[in-house]
């Protein structure tokens, strides 16, 4: 019954669940009280995750009917990694004993991704299609929840960056939530990151409206080729210089003057392990390109044109700081 119950959770979390998939996995639910039992077992061992949850909210995966999804600049990892397997097993096993379910989540995938509706793993990128057509475009290490009601459909980041591109339905706006406040559609493609105590904004197509989260009230319009930051308070004035920001979409990191902290933090969602940085070298300027799915090419490039020395001590720590 494990073996069945971790089966429907990867394949419903891949992406690649078609309708006919879910269906399929309603209908087995429903065949036995057995299999609802194991279901919630597991789903009530994840902190109150939201799997038992099926319809207008979930994605439609890859293989649903509609138009191709265009492929990524970079390819995608395995959909499915056998550590996450061993996790779930773990997970079902020891639904009653918190503490040890807690541990072995930390250790081989993290509760909060099993419990989104939507997450990436490191060093993944994922496209999903969502059921009214829009597509979603998930940074590595990134997780959102889903809300689809007959007003509104909302996409609420948890954490990393997604990149929305919104199908037209003029009853229901599309939201996205962060812990700052909203970003409203009011065109058809942008990114939105979670930062720490902030909201990172970058528009590709049309505009958006932002709403920051509190009783100031603030909010601001946010066009195409700009992007714009915002925390529980304001709005930063949008700049075009922040459209670098979004450079991850196809599997870069696009650095102009930026400082090499935030290069190294773009890095990190891609390298399983420790990357750290010196204060006094993350405060050095870089300017470059440096690709994603190859940190180890990233750092080998970066200490070529910068003043750095990088310490591989193990595959899983690596420590950076300025060359004596």
């Amino acid at each position: 019954m494990a073996d069945q119950v971790i089966n429907w959770l990867l394949l419903l979390r891949s992406g690649k669940a078609t309708a006919q998939d879910y269906n399929d996995f309603l209908a087995w639910r429903a065949a036995d009280p057995a299999h609802e039992n194991a279901w919630q077992q597991l789903t009530g061992s994840l902190e109150g995750s939201t799997f038992g949850r099926l319809g207008d909210a979930y994605p439609a995966g890859y293989a649903t009917a509609g138009p191709a999804i265009p492929p990524l600049a970079a390819p995608l990892g395995p959909a499915i990694a056998p550590p996450r397997r061993r996790f779930l097993a773990g997970a079902l096993a020891l639904a009653g004993t918190g503490a040890c379910a807690a541990y072995v989540g930390n250790a081989f995938y993290p509760l909060g991704n099993v419990a989104a509706d939507a997450a990436t793993a490191t060093g993944e990128r994922r496209r999903y299609v969502l059921s009214d057509g829009s597509q979603l475009l998930l940074d590595a290490r990134s997780r959102v929840n889903l809300d689809f009601t007959p007003a509104y459909r909302q996409v609420r980041l948890l954490d990393g960056a997604v990149t929305v591109s919104v199908a037209p339905d003029a009853r229901r706006p599309f939201l996205v939530q962060t812990a700052e406040g909203t970003v409203r559609a009011l065109g058809t493609r942008y990114m939105v990151r979670q930062q720490a105590q902030r909201t990172l904004v970058v528009v590709h197509e049309h505009e958006v409206e932002v709403e920051v989260e509190t009783m100031s009230g603030a909010h601001g319009t946010v066009r195409a080729g700009t992007g714009a930051r915002f925390d529980a308070a304001r709005m930063d004035t949008p700049r075009a210089e922040l459209m670098a920001e979004a450079a991850w979409e196809a599997g870069w990191v696009e650095a102009r003057g930026r400082p090499l902290a935030e290069v190294i933090a773009a890095l990190r969602p891609y390298r399983s392990g420790t990357l750290r940085v010196s204060m006094a070298a993350g405060g050095l300027p870089v300017s470059g390109h440096f690709p994603l799915d190859d940190t180890d090419a990233a750092l080998d490039t970066l200490r070529e044109i910068m003043p750095i020395h990088v310490r591989r001590f193990t595959p899983w720590f690596v420590s950076i700081s300025v060359a004596t």
